[in-house]
């Protein structure tokens, strides 16, 4: 997916890949890389025409007034493009002249010639440093060094000695250049600006572009790898390759997350968008430098080819990675601002019709809290605020923003709604393919907690593989005897009913002659065998059933109808939307030690929280992309799936770092140590619970690339 949420943003959006299509095909790109010396590319009138060098730019200094969220949509779709030519440095150099020119006749007339085409811009990040764009550039935006520090010049060619030099990515040629002795910079040529300012802006518009090459990188593999046979079957069927490949989604969908926070709080410099920029910053051209690495991992032999463009898209990538400061540097600036007290909202504004929710709402909490409180749960749960998306009775039939301004107002009120637990996959399966006394006699008493559930699918030999499952269901006068072994059921010890999975026709394919079965627990025949885990707790359970009788009445659905019963969700599924900072409380905690521990003298250490306050607001902005795809209505992207993966490899890599922090006393099980050592090993489950993040990866690249499943 790209950077475009908004219907004028997906506009913008399609508007720029037909240009790309149309006017940028690969073979000027080829021409450009082939070229003796930098040439302007001839789709650059066109590009000027259209407005976009001044995108960001206001209007007042002749721009359209729009932002770097417009800006970052067309980068994408020209990096999609491999797109050659000077366009982002001369585009950067737009907005710096805009906003910190200290002349404004000079810097003026220096915009001018940059938004009417009639010459393009070159770029350098460091004193001395190379200068991107420079070889055919008239405008130049550079810093010096001086005994106070840095000081950003704009200066015009003829002011400058410009050598060309030999280009990494020669589809967008370097320079170097010299200040002759006799030219010295006035006040007047200089940019008003934080030092780091420039900086900040080409490294967010470069990982702006570097979607695009990453998601052109990640369908190019995907694609290849749905074609190319060896050992008698595509390669995209070998779990390596699939999962290198979903790898690839994760990253590119990571980057898109970030880059679209940083863009959209460039311009409104609302609260922490230093910190959005420097996540951005620290993702994105390093990210998709790696992914450029792997596409042509996947490609093989032809992707090693001149021919194939994979290459040029791997130069680009490599050499805006290595323009740009490192990563680390980014990192260390998160980690230095969240130190200081800075965090970055994730919330969600929302349309003028949730005011008409809120009141209606409001007045529903109100009611409740006027109760006594040991009547709030049965009430919550009788009308249908307990889950609200569920369909009526049983919840609200509510809709994305209904949910979350409901969330809002309980959150609001300090009121915890209760946690369904396993009851919140079996009531589904329920209402779904339930009759109505099925429902009747055991939807309602388990919402209100009368009725406590567990989950009887997995098997010693069907764990992620559930469709192999043996355990037998046989028909018998007025009900089904079932017979087989269970593993991995949670809290069967203390519940009351059981979902569970029996073969009702052996002789049907796996995924047919499938029953979904309501068993009592106190049923005869159900022995229970608690597991004792590696945390020392028996929250699992082994079950062994033999001959246990389920009345015809307990049968959800037909007979064999109980993989599709087991796959069901709600159609109208639950979104959430968290308040306050994207950094949860494992990396709070995480900081919280390294203070104590005096850890931040360590920069090995402080590039490792970095990259967790990364990958943490990652996963934050993608939560809030898929809610506002909910929200308009829009089908859902992929943002769910990758967060999944992303999240839990993120939280046990964040107790992983709470154990280094410790050192030896990591060895122990009490004092300061304790709350880690027993995270870290709780925290093993995250990964095998619920589907192994292996089978997530063959999950994204499956669903979300169209791999090929295995045989």
């Amino acid at each position: 997916m790209g950077l475009a949420l908004s219907d004028d943003h997906l506009a913008l959006a399609e508007a720029c890949a037909r240009f790309v299509a149309e006017r940028c095909p690969m073979s000027v790109t080829r021409e450009a890389l082939e070229a003796p010396t930098a040439v302007r590319p001839p789709w650059w009138s066109a590009m000027i025409d259209l407005g976009w060098m001044g995108l960001a730019v206001s209007e007042d200094s002749g721009g359209s007034g729009y932002g770097v969220a417009e800006l970052a949509i067309v980068l994408d779709a020209l990096g999609h493009g491999c797109v050659a030519g000077p366009f982002l440095p001369t585009v950067a150099a737009a907005i710096a002249l805009d906003r910190w020119s200290t002349d404004a006749e000079r810097g003026t007339s220096m915009l001018k010639r940059l938004l009417d085409g009639s010459c393009t811009a070159g770029i350098g990040l460091r004193p001395g440093g190379p200068i991107l764009g420079g070889q055919d550039a008239e405008v130049f935006i550079f810093p010096v060094a001086g005994d106070s520090g840095w000081t950003w010049v704009a200066a015009d060619r003829s002011e400058l000695v410009v050598s060309p030099l030999e280009s990494f990515d020669a589809t967008r040629r370097m320079a170097t250049i010299a200040i002759p002795d006799d030219v010295e910079f006035s006040l007047d040529d200089l940019l008003d600006c934080d030092v780091g300012a420039p900086v900040g802006l080409f490294t967010l518009l470069a990982a702006s572009e570097s979607i695009g090459i990453g998601r052109w990188a990640t369908d190019t593999a995907a694609s290849y790898a749905k074609d190319r046979v060896q050992f008698g079957r595509p390669i995209g069927q070998f779990q390596g390759v699939k999962h290198r490949c979903a790898d690839m989604v994760v990253r590119t969908e990571a980057t898109t997350a970030l880059v679209w926070d940083a863009a959209r709080g460039y311009d409104r410099r609302d609260a922490g968008w230093q910190v959005a920029l420097d996540a951005a910053c620290a993702d994105g051209p390093a990210s998709t430098f790696r992914t450029t690495q792997d596409c042509i991992q996947v490609l093989g032999g032809i992707g090693y080819t001149w021919e194939h463009d994979a290459h040029l898209y791997l130069k680009r990538a490599a050499a805006t990675a290595h323009f740009v400061p490192a990563a680390r540097r980014w990192r260390a600036g998160m980690v230095s601002l969240v130190r200081g007290g800075s965090t970055r909202s994730v919330s969600i504004e929302l349309p003028p019709e949730a005011e008409a929710i809120r009141e209606r709402v409001g007045a529903f909490v109100s009611s409740l809290v006027a109760r006594p409180k040991a009547e709030w749960n049965d009430v919550i749960a009788d009308s249908g605020y307990l889950v609200p998306h569920w369909p009526k009775p049983y919840g609200l039939d509510a809709s994305p923003i209904e949910q979350l301004v409901i969330d809002e107002a309980f959150s609001d009120a300090s009121i915890r709604r209760r946690h369904l637990q396993v009851a919140a996959w079996a009531l589904p399966t329920i209402i779904g393919h339930g009759t109505d006394a099925q429902q009747s006699r055991w939807v309602g008493p388990s919402l209100r907690g009368e009725l406590m559930w567990c989950q009887m699918f997995s098997e010693p030999n069907a764990g992620s593989d559930l469709a192999s499952l043996t355990t037998a269901g046989t028909k018998v006068d007025g009900g089904w005897s079932i017979t087989g072994q269970k593993v991995w059921t949670s809290m069967a010890q203390w519940a009351q009913w059981a979902i569970c999975l029996a073969r009702t026709d052996p002789e049907a394919p796996k995924h047919e002659g499938i029953g979904c079965f309501m068993i009592d627990m106190s049923s005869p025949g159900i022995e229970l065998r608690p597991l004792r885990e590696l945390t020392g707790m028996e929250m699992f359970n082994e079950v062994f059933l033999t001959d246990v009788f389920v009345p015809d009445d307990c049968l959800v659905g037909g007979p064999t109808e109980g993989w599709e019963c087991a796959r069901t969700t709600l159609a109208n599924e639950r979104v959430s939307m968290g308040k306050g900072a994207s950094f949860g409380p494992g990396v709070t905690s995480l900081f919280e030690l390294a203070e104590t521990r005096e850890c931040f003298d360590d920069p090995l250490i402080v590039d490792e929280l970095g990259s967790l306050l990364v990958t943490s607001h990652a996963a934050a902005m993608l939560g809030v992309r898929s809610t506002l795809r909910a929200l308009s209505g829009a089908q859902p992207g992929s943002e769910a799936s990758v967060r999944k993966l992303l999240g839990v490899e993120h939280e046990q890599h964040i107790q992983e770092v709470g154990l280094r922090l410790l050192g030896d006393d990591a060895t122990l099980v009490e004092g300061a140590a304790a709350a880690w050592t027993s995270g870290f090993l709780g925290n093993r489950a995250l990964s095998i619970a619920g589907g192994t993040s292996e089978i997530q990866r063959n999950v994204i690249a499956e669903r979300l690339l169209g791999l090929p499943k295995d045989p």
